[in-house]
């Protein structure tokens, strides 16, 4: 079976314009999964440890 993408504008490269295009929208979804995974991951992890602590150190 032959590779039918090899026969498609072997010889091209993709514009400047395109390229930074399509790395600015990978670098904005690499953004908003980094704040998604801050406020909603990492922060409810924290609070809740510096809570159990809080508790722990309460009933000492």
């Amino acid at each position: 079976m032959k590779n039918s993408f090899k026969k498609i504008l072997t010889n091209h490269e993709v514009p400047k314009v395109l390229k930074n295009k399509i790395l600015d929208d990978i670098n904005m979804i690499r953004r908003t999964f980094d704040i998604a995974d801050l406020f909603l991951i990492q922060y409810p992890g924290t609070l809740s440890d510096f809570y159990i602590s809080e508790e722990i150190s309460k009933k000492r």
